[in-house]
């Protein structure tokens, strides 16, 4: 059976016996760790549960693993054992395990994905597997969601949008990143506030020159440059949130035969980047897939120039930047 990193403490919070093994699989070792924690906690609380015990399946004899499945302490009736490292030869003795007394778990991470251990739990009638990856924006807002209502935290609509956005799609830097909002419990966190407070995946304050461009602001364009742009990397940086926007763009010109534009923009352009959707209304009813597949030429023609020149790279961008605003526009 499959079940998601979202329902699995729901389904733990409803077993008092019977406890069938877990795997968990993927490469968002954070999310595992902590759905680990998160069980043991659970069940902690409501039966007489050991501590964690590890069993290194890579490294250790399988009689080990059935040494910590019979020995219960003192102090607990009901072993909660995590395997580490799963081998194929695990299969064998799962397949003959009856003792649901015990809690199992199987940390997979990083597994194949045609692994024979994530076949077997997945076309088994009671053992769980839970894939673990990156999380996506759904689980992200939800996550979000539930943090702020469970901590009372009031944000600004543009703060809340640019937050979802742009946090870290790791777990542990998710939360992480959410902890800080708690010393804002007495006041609605506002959206400058929230640009200073989380660490970004993308440095959004470049986001302004496609915007710039867009709007034929030539003189800012140039004013931005010569101000902010001081190493290569600031160069790559306005390269990338360029490319970003254009890809952005690109998906809407291709819907654009069968939506109106309001939809468009409401559907493709970052919410919290409201106050700039009637530039991109604009541009968007002004460009086309052939204007698209010029920009991009631009686009590699820039990279490879400034890759060949980095000590020009300034006055690469800004021919760059000068020739998009007249080619968006």
């Amino acid at each position: 059976m499959k079940f998601s990193s979202t329902t699995i403490l729901n389904k733990i919070e409803n077993i008092n016996k019977n406890f069938y093994p877990i795997l968990f699989y993927g490469n968002e070792w954070g999310l595992i760790t902590e759905l680990i924690k998160s069980i043991h906690n659970n069940v902690k609380n409501k039966l007489d549960v050991s501590e964690i015990k590890y069993f290194d399946n890579k490294n250790e004899n399988i009689h080990l693993l059935k040494h910590l499945l019979i020995d219960s302490s003192l102090f607990s009736k009901i072993n909660f054992v995590v395997i580490k490292n799963p081998q194929k030869t695990i299969i064998k003795e799962l397949e003959n395990f009856n003792q649901f007394e015990n809690i199992l778990i199987i940390n997979g991470e990083n597994l194949q994905a045609k692994s024979d251990i994530k076949l077997f739990f997945e076309n088994h009638k009671n053992f769980i597997s839970v894939p673990c990856y990156q999380l996506n924006k759904s689980v992200i807002k939800k996550t979000i969601d539930e943090f702020i209502r469970k901590h009372e935290i009031s944000l600004e609509n543009e703060a809340y949008w640019f937050l979802i956005e742009n946090i870290s799609e790791d777990y542990l830097s998710l939360h992480n990143e959410l902890r800080k909002l708690q010393n804002f419990k007495k006041s609605s966190v506002t959206f400058p506030e929230m640009q200073k407070l989380i660490f970004q995946k993308y440095n959004t304050s470049v986001d302004n020159y496609f915007f710039n461009c867009a709007s034929g602001n030539k003189n800012i364009i140039l004013q931005e440059m010569r101000r902010n742009n001081k190493s290569i990397n600031e160069s790559y940086e306005i390269l990338i949130s360029i490319k970003k926007f254009i890809n952005i763009l690109s998906g809407a010109i291709v819907n654009k035969n069968n939506n109106n534009l309001d939809d468009l923009v409401k559907k493709y352009l970052p919410k919290y980047l409201f106050l700039k959707k009637e530039i991109f209304r604009e541009t968007l009813s002004k460009n086309n897939i052939n204007k698209i597949a010029k920009i991009n030429k631009m686009l590699q023609k820039t990279e490879y120039l400034i890759r060949i020149n980095s000590e020009q790279h300034k006055e690469i961008l800004e021919r760059f930047l000068l020739n998009l605003s007249k080619t968006i526009r």
